[in-house]
């Protein structure tokens, strides 16, 4: 009984505190990542992660050509890994293209969650990614040299490694860059690392058209062959490192637009070409209304001796009444104007 007595007030105490303790929530297990872990936010780190892609690139190319020095020397070993290292430089190349493919959506989730882009300049990145998905495709299976070739044969008629063969796909894909570079370039307007590697991947691709064609031209040599897959490994990097770098711009300093201020290009075209076609324009104009002009300045003479010119030329008498004074009188301000 007494144990009753005493056990009563703590166990209703400690029932009490349980109703008052709120019930723990079942914590579910954080299977999502969160994108400033990923993206790192120091530059430093940004640049060490592109600076370690340059070597793995210069790597495999320095061991491809030594490879094909050792084959061409009629070596066993260099036979047997030539082949071996020009599939993995491809594919090294293919998933550069692809990781900033995913790199630009990754730009195009974090841009669409930006409050001002009222026109939806985002949806740039998704054409950006698809190219950069299709230059990928073609990097590992050479789909443009096959069509090419087949335009070649149904055209000619015989399929030769030629400089028309070489231009049958690299003007398309040089179109096809060009509106590429045009869509990044307006997105990399506030970001100055990306815009110089941007300008940089520019040139690179240029000069690897120009020797493509140069060597489609001659019997170039490994030399030469060295050359334009450096080219074409800077141009893989520059993008790459351009897009990363752009994604942390993105995710740690604004996911905003750029501005659109004017560029470099449009400055030059303005005063340069766009100025001679606008005085064309307005010379033209001129032209066509110097007739229409001179009707306009008859007619307000005539309106003025209380004719007017009819569309077929006849003249005809209109009464204008003069105005009206107002019961009021000149106001105010009218008065001061006409004192001064």
């Amino acid at each position: 009984m007494w144990e009753h007595e005493q056990d009563g007030p703590a166990s209703a105490s400690a029932q009490q505190v349980r109703e008052a303790t709120p019930p723990e929530e079942t914590t579910q297990p954080d299977l999502w990542l969160w994108l400033p872990q990923v993206i790192p936010q120091a530059l430093w780190k940004c640049w060490a992660i592109g600076i370690a892609g340059a070597i793995g690139f210069l790597g495999l190319l320095t061991a491809w050509h030594f490879a094909e020095q050792a084959s061409t020397a009629g070596s066993v070993p260099g036979d047997l890994l030539a082949p071996f290292l020009n599939r993995l430089l491809l594919g090294s190349g293919a998933v550069a293209w692809l990781i900033a493919g995913q790199l630009c959506c990754l730009a195009w989730w974090v841009r669409s969650r930006s409050r001002v882009d009222y026109g939806g300049r985002f949806y740039a990145w998704g054409w950006t990614a698809a190219g950069f998905f299709t230059a990928s495709l073609l990097c590992l299976t050479d789909a443009h040299r096959l069509v090419a070739a087949l335009v070649s044969w149904s055209v000619a008629g015989s399929v030769t490694e030629s400089a028309g063969m070489t231009a049958l796909w690299l003007l398309p894909l040089l179109v096809a860059g060009l509106v590429l570079w045009a869509n990044l370039g307006a997105e990399f307007r506030n970001d100055l690392a990306s815009r110089v590697l941007h300008s940089v991947g520019a040139i690179c691709a240029l000069t690897l058209i120009g020797f493509e064609l140069w060597n489609a031209r001659t019997d170039h040599s490994e030399d030469w062959e060295l050359v334009s897959r450096l080219l074409l490994a800077a141009l893989q990097w520059c993008h790459l490192m351009s897009v990363w770098l752009h994604v942390r711009h993105v995710v740690h300093v604004s996911a905003d637009p750029p501005t659109l201020s004017a560029s470099g290009w449009l400055l030059a075209w303005r005063y340069g070409p766009g100025r001679a076609a606008s005085w064309l324009s307005e010379r033209a104009t001129t032209t066509l209304a110097e007739p229409v002009t001179e009707t306009l300045e008859v007619t307000a003479a005539v309106v003025g001796k209380k004719q007017l010119r009819e569309v077929d030329g006849s003249l005809k008498e209109v009464r204008i009444d003069d105005a009206e004074a107002t019961p009021k009188g000149p106001t105010r301000r009218v008065r001061e104007a006409a004192k001064k």
